[in-house]
């Protein structure tokens, strides 16, 4: 009776597998997928090393692969059609080893705390795959050669991606300190292009930015590196040698003798796909890395920043626990013996990296020659009809950042990377501010109001435009259409203006109200509301504009008065502290007054919605008279990993705005000076007080 129990179990449990089959695919199609994002957007940016973008290594793709791997980690399932099993689990076990070089890359992108997380991950997936493979090979003792070959290639491509997660923390060190050397070189000159700003001297000098960010961009920098070329060109070899024998066995595949099913051909065909499309990223960066290192003069030198991270482990003492007694001394014996161990072996993997990487250097220079040559023909006579072109050039390669023994980038190179800069500029102009540049128009040749200046000495100037536009909103008899084309507006310089004050406002002191600008803005674009006013029907009682101001004014300081009666807490009297709320009503107060102060003859709804648009306009020139600096200053990012990220958007940035900086700078409004942050607290504590007057 149990044994008919059993088998009725069994033959459940077996009726079920198609399914995981079908999930082992799902997985495996995601990854392809994946892979096949990253290789469009390379070859869309014409990125013939594959920055890794959508195949980074993270928990979700880790998940994705553990899952893709089941069929080689499977040992409890009888495989009857054992051609068909070592198909599938070779295939697999090929996959995951491309899939290891792949994420080389990635490693670039994370942090310390991240690659080592991520890291010891990967290895403890690959490791227990290689452990699966092996007794299940031991114990069917078929096809023990292929399973071992198959292993150690997966295991060569873990020793490499860890020899890089080791190193990438000192390439990021060295190549942190050549930035900020060439950055104090262009550093004085982009200070004189404030001041007196040219579009074409912006963007040359963006472009010093530019060429350091690229070039110093982690993903590149590891994927021209020896190491992961060298695991290019391994993965390369191994998908040569074996795809041919897995062709001959998947013409014998028999349908419906796998426990999976029909879905066991169907893994093996997406894996082989995903195989291709690696294999295909990998030969095209073992093929960029060997142009880059063909004149290479330290084939076989062991850099400082591929050991420096293991030599400062073993040099120092820092998380052990060390008694007076014979035990601290044989931790520290036994530390420094496994550590010079790691060392000799991540300087083998250079070395040994280094040599494959000149060897195949006599391999495909025929090929490389053959494409120089091609290539200096077809740009012979742009060259000739571009002028000084070649003079950039050959100043923007002296911002190339380069580590230590790493030969200089092709000429090439450098003019595909200004192409990219070009493109970006090119790709923001497609998407300029229209409806803000209608808005800039309307102040061409007005001058700057007593009102205007009064206004613009205080608060952020975001906040100042919400206000003004909340209080153009509450205007009655506004139509429909022009209130959506004030928000347009708006909406456009606000997106501009919070770079502007983000960048001026380096020490965030301006934070709290920035945030109740946005906070204000967000309610006042969605619901049409003012601080809970509904100002599409609120006022629709007025008949002047006066009438308005004098409510809105009213509520702002009941908003103030209740808010200060109810506080004990004795940091509310730093404005920093204010809430959202009253900073927002403290804005609207102060600007209502100082309306109605030059207020002569009653003037109607349109009226007042014309100079409320005006004055609007003023305020956005004169925040976007910064901008200049604020682009600039977006090319310097700090952070190395979102320097190539953030330059892109400057770029883009620069093109968006290249119409709006024209308009800003006809009407020669004052520029605020960046260096004194013109953006100041002292108006709100004067606000509180007029507000309790």
């Amino acid at each position: 009776m149990d044994s008919d129990s059993d088998t009725t179990v069994q033959k459940q449990l077996d009726a079920a597998m198609p399914w995981v089959g079908l999930y082992i695919a799902a997985a495996s199609t995601v990854c392809v997928l994946a892979m096949v994002a990253d290789a469009f957007n390379s070859f869309q940016r014409k990125k013939l090393w594959f920055p890794c973008k959508y195949t980074s290594l993270n928990a979700a793709s880790l998940t994705l692969l553990a899952v893709a791997m089941k069929l080689p980690m499977d040992l409890n399932t009888v495989m009857i059609n054992s051609i068909t099993d070592a198909a599938a689990k070779y295939t697999s076990l090929l996959f995951m080893s491309a899939a290891l070089n792949t994420l080389m890359p990635s490693l670039g992108s994370m942090n310390e705390k991240e690659v080592l997380t991520n890291g010891v991950g990967l290895s403890l997936l690959v490791v227990t795959i290689m452990a699966n493979v092996a007794i299940h090979t031991i114990e069917v003792q078929r096809f023990l050669s292929q399973a071992i070959i198959l292993s150690v290639v997966m295991l060569v491509s873990l020793a490499m991606l860890v020899s890089l997660a080791l190193s990438v923390s000192a390439m990021k060190k060295s190549l942190k300190l050549k930035y900020e050397e060439k950055h104090r070189e262009a550093l004085e000159k982009e200070e004189e292009l404030v001041e007196g700003f040219k579009m074409d001297d912006q963007r040359r000098q963006m472009m010093k930015y530019w060429v350091m960010a690229e070039s110093s961009c982690p993903q590149f920098v590891i994927a021209r590196s020896s190491v992961c070329a060298a695991s290019s060109m391994i993965t390369f070899f191994f998908w040569i040698m074996y795809t041919p024998v897995n062709i001959i066995r998947m013409n014998k595949f028999v349908s419906g003798k796998t426990p999976y099913g029909v879905y066991t051909k169907r893994i093996v065909e997406i894996q082989s796909i995903g195989l291709w499309m690696a294999v295909i990223l990998a030969t095209l960066r073992w093929f960029v890395a060997v142009v880059f290192r063909c004149s290479s003069t330290n084939t076989w030198m062991i850099e400082s920043y591929w050991i420096q991270t293991l030599r400062d482990c073993r040099n120092s003492s820092a998380g052990i626990k060390i008694g007076p007694n014979r035990w601290g001394k044989c931790l520290l014996d036994a530390k420094w013996c496994v550590l010079t161990f790691c060392i000799g072996v991540q300087s083998f993997i250079v070395l040994a990296s280094k040599t494959l990487i000149f060897i195949s250097g006599f391999m495909v220079a025929p090929f490389v020659l053959c494409c120089s040559h091609i290539n200096k023909f077809a740009r012979r006579h742009h060259d000739t009809s571009s002028g000084g072109s070649d003079m950039d050039l050959n100043d923007l390669s002296s911002y190339v950042l380069l580590l230590d023994g790493e030969v200089e980038l092709p000429t090439s190179l450098v003019r595909s990377m200004c192409r990219e800069a070009e493109g970006m500029v090119q790709k923001g102009r497609e998407k300029k501010p229209s409806n803000l540049i209608n808005l800039l128009h309307k102040s061409d040749n007005s001058n700057t109001s007593q009102i205007t200046t009064l206004v613009l000495a205080r608060d952020c100037w975001t906040l100042q435009v919400v206000t003004l536009t909340s209080i153009a909103l509450a205007l009655p008899n506004i139509s429909r259409y022009q209130r959506k084309q004030l928000l347009s507006s708006v909406s456009e310089g606000l997106s501009l203006a919070k770079i502007v004050e983000k960048a001026l406002d380096t020490n965030a002191k301006l934070k709290s109200i920035r945030k109740s600008a946005s906070v204000t803005w967000v309610e006042l674009l969605v619901y049409s509301k003012w601080v809970e006013i509904d100002l599409r029907t609120g006022f629709l009682w007025c008949t002047h504009s006066k009438q308005v101001l004098l409510e809105l004014s009213d509520k702002a300081e009941e908003i103030v008065t209740e808010w200060k009666s109810q506080s004990q807490d004795s940091n509310m009297g730093n404005p920093l502290n204010f809430p959202a709320r009253v900073v927002a009503a403290n804005s609207m107060y102060r600007i209502c007054q100082t309306i109605l102060l030059s207020y002569g003859e009653e003037e109607n709804c349109e009226e007042m919605w014309e100079r409320l648009c005006v004055m609007i306009a003023d305020v956005l020139s004169a925040c976007l008279t910064n901008l200049p600096h604020a682009i600039t200053k977006m090319c310097h990012q700090s952070w190395i990993e979102k320097r190539d990220k953030t330059a892109r958007e400057a770029f883009l940035l620069l093109g968006k705005t290249e119409e709006v900086l024209g308009i800003v700078r006809r009407q020669k409004q004052v520029c605020i000076d960046h260096d004194n942050e013109a953006l100041t607290m002292s108006s709100m504590n004067d606000l509180v007080v007029s507000v309790d007057c």
